[in-house]
């Protein structure tokens, strides 16, 4: 492997996973700083008075200057100064200049590293603006959805309890719907939210040491009435020594109701649930399988792709947005856990859920 690739590979990983455009730039500075063995760095950004220091890692008042910098790159994306080097970040707007303070002189411009690290940290920052952006829309989508809901759901409610007088059974049923479809947009919303979370890094977790067979049952409670309405004969099997979970309570029912309820919906009436758990010596492991309609390998591969639902007639006759599962993967990733599915077409599905298991050093 040659020391250009090795340099680039390094870039390429520290960039990796970093979801907002702070991160990013503080991630590329670490790495500019090693491979230059500069003393400082920062990024400079144009604004309408001019150049300003975006992110800086040692010395944010050394950078907080007026600079004179092109606003153009020369092919080689370089612009020396004094005992500055900089190194140019082409956007679809323009320039970023990475800034590079008193570099070791042993160490060449390299114009082929610099080059690609430059187009390489552009393309992750435009990813990232363009996830903040999506974030941003999310944010207010989710919040002018809410203020309608509430009010809508909380009128719903008075109807129910005859408030503006008694309901004929018609009406009764009429209200149940209307409650029925708020409950299912406002499962919309929070999974927008978290998605919103996950996609720019943002996700806060509440860590805690959790009781699997606790928070199963839970989650078990919240789809009973579907489960019991549908006839679904439901198996648990948790062996009584199994570790706690290192987890966040709320998020990982979230997930486990969002798997039962999958299970729920796409298992025929009088199918059966079955849901069982292993400590492996490394993880703990929580199968849910049913006996339902099964997924195609071309939708298996598909699964977790944000708002995309199978074009089979069977999926599409019931109501989903395509989120659920990609919002469980995204919570589970960031807890350190995973999610696995195997499936043949009319022969069910079995969900494997990993969880690492809590470490009394944790608390």
């Amino acid at each position: 492997m040659t020391s250009t690739n090795a340099v680039l590979e390094e870039l390429a990983r520290s960039l990796r996973d970093r979801r907002d455009s702070s991160a990013l730039r503080r991630a590329a500075l670490e790495w500019a700083v090693r491979w230059t063995r500069a003393v400082d760095g920062a990024f400079l950004v144009r604004e309408s008075e001019g150049w300003r220091c975006q992110e800086a890692l040692h010395d944010p008042l050394f950078w907080e200057r007026d600079w004179e910098l092109p606003e153009r790159a020369d092919p080689s994306g370089w612009w020396d100064r004094e005992n500055i080097r900089f190194l140019a970040i082409p956007l679809r707007e323009g320039l970023e200049w990475l800034g590079m303070r008193e570099p070791d002189p042993a160490i060449p411009t390299d114009r082929q590293i610099g080059s690609a690290a430059g187009l390489l940290i552009g393309l992750a920052l435009e990813a990232a603006r363009d996830r903040e952006a999506y974030a941003s829309f999310f944010s207010t989508a989710v919040h002018e959805l809410r203020l309608p809901m509430t009010s809508i759901k909380g009128y719903a409610d008075l109807l129910a309890k005859g408030i503006a007088g008694p309901l004929t059974d018609p009406q009764r049923r009429f209200v149940e719907i209307i409650r029925s479809n708020i409950d299912r947009l406002a499962g919309l919303v929070n999974d927008l939210l978290e998605y919103s979370r996950i996609e720019t890094g943002r996700l806060r977790m509440h860590w805690e040491s959790i009781s699997l067979r606790e928070i199963l049952q839970e989650a078990l409670q919240r789809m009973r009435a579907e489960m019991e309405g549908r006839g679904h004969r439901v198996e648990v099997d948790l062996p009584g020594d199994l570790p706690m979970v290192a987890s966040d309570r709320e998020r990982l029912i979230s997930i486990l109701s969002k798997v039962l309820d999958n299970a729920a919906k796409y298992t025929p009436p009088g199918g059966e649930i079955r849901i069982r758990a292993v400590w492996t010596g490394e993880a703990v492991l929580c199968e849910i399988t049913d006996s339902g309609i099964g997924i195609s390998p071309e939708d298996q591969a598909r699964l977790f792709t944000p708002f995309w639902r199978s074009e089979d007639p069977r999926v599409r006759e019931i109501p989903g947005f395509g989120l659920s599962l990609a919002v469980a993967r995204g919570l589970l990733q960031a807890m350190g856990g995973g999610i696995e599915i195997e499936s043949a077409l009319g022969q069910g599905t079995r969900v494997r859920i990993r969880l690492p298991a809590a470490q009394e050093s944790q608390w």
